[in-house]
Formats: C-alpha cells, sequence, structure tokens
C-alpha cells in the first residue's frame, strides 16, 4: 500500500510537481487554493458535470454534509486533469475499504471532471495506477451515477486497458433524456400522444378561465431573487413541504438553493421557467446549462391547481425554452428510475451506471466478485420463504 501523499500548501506546489500527481485535498482553504486551476479543468472538461465545478460542488460540500469528503485531484503535465468528490466507505460484502464519490441528497450526476484530449487518458491512468499503490487506504473506487457510453466512460476503458485493470456494473436505470429536434412544436407532436395535448390544451383553457394566464421564462434582466423566492414558496406548498423535503424546509437546503441559482444566473448558466396565474406563480422549474447539455434539476408546482396538470404544462413550455436556446443540445431529466411524468414526455433515455472499479490484490477481487454475490442474494432471497 501506498503511502498518501502529504498535502500542497498552494496550487503551484501540486501543478509544479514533475510527474502525474494525486492528491486528495481536504478543507475548504486547501479546495479554494485549486479554484482558478478546476475552472479551467471545468471548461475544457471532456464530458461536462456542473454539479462538481467550484461554484456548486463548494457550496454543496459546506452546507449538504460533505464535512468529511475530499477532492481527489490529479495533476498531469503541469495542469489539473481530474477532479472528484470523494469519501472513505466499506464494501458491504468484502473486508474492504473503498472510496465513493460523494454524494448530497440532490446529486444525480457523478462524472469526474476529466480533461479533454490526451491529458484525460494520462489523468486517468495516472488515478488507476494510484488506486492500485493503495492511495488513501482504498482497494477499490466506486463511482455511481454514471452515464453510460459518453466520452468519459470512452476514456475511462482506454485507461483500464492500458493498466490492465477492471470496472464492473453493479447497478444501472435508464432516465430521460430531451434530444433537440427540428423545432419545439414537431418534438412536441412527436412525444406526446394527440390525446394528450387535447387534455393540456383542454385543462389551459379552463385555467384561462381563472385568471390571466401566464407562460415565463428568466430574463437577464430579471430579478433572479425574485424568481428563486418564488421556487422555494411554490416547491414548500405541496406534499414535499408536508414531508420537510422542499428546499425550503432547512437553513441548508435553503441557502444552497440561494448560493448556486444565484451564482448560476450570475454566469448564464441558470435556466428558469413557469406559469402565473393573475400574477401568482403556480409552476416552476429549474434548470442548469452546462456547454452542449443542460439539467433539470428541481420542478414544483402549486398542488392547488393540480386538476388543471399545471407539472405537464410547465414540462412542455419548458420543452419550447428549451428549443429556444441556441445552445443546448439535450437536456438530462436527472430522475431516479420510474419518473413517468418524464418518461412519458422525453423520447430518449440516457443510461446511468454504478462502477465498482477495482485496484490490484483484493480491490481487484472485489471488483470482479460483486456480480456473481449479487446473483447470489439474489438466488437466496428468491428461495426463502415468504411471510
Amino acid at each position: 500500500m501506498g503511502a498518501a501523499l502529504p498535502l500542497p500548501k498552494t496550487e503551484k506546489a501540486i501543478a509544479g510537481s514533475p510527474a502525474s500527481t494525486v492528491v486528495v485535498l481536504r478543507g475548504a482553504k486547501a479546495m479554494a487554493e485549486v479554484v482558478p486551476a478546476w475552472e479551467d479543468l471545468a471548461a475544457n472538461a471532456l464530458e461536462p458535470n456542473p454539479f462538481h465545478e467550484p461554484w456548486l460542488l463548494l457550496p454543496a460540500l459546506e452546507l449538504l454534509g460533505g464535512h468529511d469528503a475530499g477532492l481527489l485531484t490529479v495533476w498531469s503535465s503541469g495542469k489539473l486533469g481530474a477532479v472528484l468528490p470523494v469519501r472513505r466507505a466499506k464494501a458491504r460484502t468484502f473486508p474492504l475499504r473503498t472510496l465513493s464519490a460523494w454524494r448530497h441528497p440532490h446529486s444525480m450526476v457523478c462524472t469526474p471532471l476529466v480533461r479533454s484530449g490526451g491529458a484525460g487518458v494520462e489523468s486517468l491512468r495516472a488515478l488507476l495506477q494510484w488506486l492500485a499503490r493503495g492511495g488513501e487506504g482504498a482497494g477499490a473506487l466506486e463511482l455511481p451515477q454514471v452515464p453510460a457510453g459518453g466520452a468519459f466512460h470512452a476514456a475511462l476503458a482506454d485507461a483500464l486497458n492500458a493498466e490492465g485493470l477492471a470496472a464492473v456494473t453493479t447497478a444501472s436505470y435508464s432516465r430521460a433524456l430531451l434530444r433537440r429536434a427540428a423545432d419545439a412544436e414537431s418534438y412536441v407532436a412527436s412525444a406526446l400522444s394527440r390525446n394528450m395535448r387535447r387534455t393540456l390544451e383542454r385543462k389551459e383553457e379552463q385555467l384561462r378561465g381563472r385568471g390571466a394566464l401566464a407562460y415565463r421564462a428568466l430574463a437577464p434582466s430579471d430579478d433572479v431573487s425574485r424568481w428563486i423566492t418564488d421556487f422555494l414558496q411554490v416547491e414548500a406548498s405541496g406534499w414535499k413541504g408536508q414531508a420537510g423535503s422542499a428546499m425550503a424546509c432547512t437553513e441548508a437546503n435553503t441557502r444552497f438553493a440561494t448560493i448556486v441559482m444565484s451564482e448560476a444566473f450570475r454566469r448564464r448558466r441558470l435556466m428558469m421557467s413557469g406559469i402565473d396565474l393573475d400574477g401568482r406563480p403556480i409552476a416552476r422549474l429549474w434548470c442548469f446549462l452546462a456547454g452542449e447539455g443542460s439539467y433539470g434539476f428541481k420542478t414544483a408546482y402549486d398542488e392547488a391547481f393540480k386538476s388543471y396538470m399545471p407539472g405537464f404544462m410547465a414540462e412542455v413550455h419548458n420543452i419550447r425554452e428549451f428549443h429556444a436556446r441556441p445552445g443546448p443540445q439535450w437536456m438530462d431529466s436527472y430522475t431516479e428510475a420510474g419518473n413517468t411524468v418524464m418518461d412519458r414526455m422525453w423520447r430518449h433515455r440516457l443510461v446511468m451506471q454504478t462502477l465498482l472499479i477495482g485496484g490490484r490484490g483484493l480491490g481487484g477481487l472485489a471488483a470482479a466478485a460483486r456480480p456473481l454475490l449479487r446473483w447470489g442474494q439474489q438466488a437466496v432471497a428468491r428461495k426463502a420463504p415468504s411471510a
């Protein structure tokens, strides 16, 4: 097992290392020191993940339970080549210490930020070599919520082959994905049945009978604080507020939402839309933009108007707003498995995987044996007598 690398005091000390270097940074101060290099990495990543960019991840670590997490950084050719928030864990089926990508309750994408081009594979190889030496005392690395078939997936496969290591898929599911069509109306016509479109038209007409109906979209000149307040209030007014899971139910979640939405707006990477009735917000959607991609982070509607299907109406409006923007080519629904609303409205699917990457020795054995162990557990469960 290799000893943990000493914590450099400055970004310059890390980047000045002559060879590829892996360092796990701990503490807000150490992470803040590498923000310039981190921002450069995010702008040149082979696959986007705004949730691992500093402006979004640092508030999450501070406010959403990341005090025991570290920032795994890989430095290659004098530049920051990869970033992943991690925490120590124990494998459930082996006496093995692992590292796992750190997640907060709102985290649905854990793809590491990896530099594009040849530097990306070089950084991943350095990470795998570090893992094989027992970096941080870990024998394996678990990556939940990674999109299959993407650029990161391909680079990881190349790095694994080069190092003679293995990764196995321990879980997977598919979720809805929106891909740009020729225009919004042709997409809606192809994605929704004629009966559904007629139902939504009828519901819209009924809602207009109750007052002035307005479809809204956040503009660069708008007061983002008003939009943030509206979203928090609408979400808290429904079942999420009653269950205590709405963002406004805790001070930490409220602060996190306010900080990241404000910063995304400042960076022109916040997309919000919704529906008002007589000036009262009855539906709001909140999305993040990242290069050619986007992520449907949160949605909420006023359940007092549930019979009018405002959630469906807002999603159709979101499809139109997505197509009205020149940049994004796709939007990840950012949902758990079985979201019937999004599965019904969006035509494409994105496969999300949990990957277990084993180092050499016991770590490699654990990764290779995990599918067999899971099969055995399922077989035992099938044979167990019912209560």
